[in-house]
């Protein structure tokens, strides 16, 4: 744990509160889990304390029912933030609900808790743009989901953001085993979901061309640079694919090769009705009659492998 900060407030209960609940609570914060209503709060207890089981059952976490006890809930935001030393916020995910909550948070905290968004777009400027005490404490801290499971979340400082909330904020997500990432500006989307973006418009643009199918173009993502880039990222990726020339010699020789397939790909920025439709409908059919909770197991299961064989202490591999 890191000093000054035993009490963990998370700021709605959804599926990436849950997960933020679990990690505090298995690295033996006291945490207190807030939403509009009991039974939302009932059922995210249920899924945190499931995630719990889940870390400790794959040997990533210890004592289940120390950390389960750890747990509190409440409907009032006021009671969430007394005594919080750290509070991630994970609500809806509009302006419109997240600038008045960091108003009235910045207005209830104490002045040296750090106000922390789960945001997966949003600017921390723009959310913080009605505080008026401290927006020196806001910051995003955007995990990746399943969030107990996925290590890395990307911090992005807004204009007004200190440098003693990066470094706080830095140090309890090493701390709970994450992997954080700085931006050295702000950015709309952050890193990875601008990169997936990119990706996910010609994945379905592929399918609309009726270039593959949905499950091949799975498959081909799963079984080519998938596999490469759990191990390193597009950079290093390049470096070793120029041979001795390194990335200089991929980016001006084969690299160049690259730019006729660019032409050629997507470039629309509201995807059409006709990649929706398709997308659904190969999804359907490579799915079958699978349940929902057997797939999020079966993807559960090969991430607590790659947690262990890539993140067990580690800051990656190559």
């Amino acid at each position: 744990m890191i000093e000054g900060i035993k009490r963990v407030a998370c700021i709605g209960s959804g599926l990436v509160g849950q997960s933020w609940a679990a990690l505090f609570a298995v690295n033996g914060y006291d945490v207190v889990l807030q939403d509009l209503t009991e039974e939302k709060l009932g059922e995210a207890k249920e899924r945190t304390a499931h995630h719990i089981n889940t870390l400790v059952d794959a040997r990533l976490a210890q004592g289940v029912d120390e950390a389960v006890a750890r747990l509190s809930s409440t409907t009032s935001l006021e009671e969430a933030l007394s005594g919080a030393d750290f509070v991630i916020e994970s609500v809806f995910e509009s302006l419109d609900v997240k600038c008045p909550l960091y108003a009235e948070m910045d207005r209830i905290a104490p002045a040296d808790v750090v106000l922390a968004s789960s945001t997966s777009g949003f600017m921390m400027s723009d959310i913080a743009q009605d505080m008026e005490h401290h927006p020196e404490r806001a910051i995003v801290a955007h995990p990746w989901n399943p969030v107990h499971l996925v290590p890395l979340v990307e911090m992005s400082p807004g204009e007004k953001t200190n440098q003693e909330t990066v470094d706080i904020t830095f140090k309890i997500m090493e701390d709970i085993g994450r992997v954080p990432v700085v931006l050295k500006k702000e950015v709309l989307g952050l890193i990875a979901n601008r990169l997936s973006a990119v990706l996910w418009r010609e994945a379905l643009n592929l399918v609309d061309e009726g270039v593959a199918s949905v499950e091949q173009v799975d498959k081909a993502i799963r079984a080519g640079p998938g596999i490469r880039w759990a191990i390193m990222g597009p950079y290093m990726t390049y470096h070793l694919g120029g041979g001795k020339g390194g990335i200089e010699y991929i980016m001006r020789h084969i690299g160049v090769k690259k730019a006729e397939w660019l032409e050629t790909m997507a470039t629309w920025t509201m995807q059409p009705e006709s990649v929706i439709k398709k997308a659904v409908d190969g999804v359907d059919d490579m799915v079958g009659a699978t349940e929902l909770e057997e797939l999020e197991a079966k993807r559960d299961e090969y991430l607590i492998a790659l947690n262990k064989l890539l993140w067990d202490g580690k800051s990656g591999v190559i």
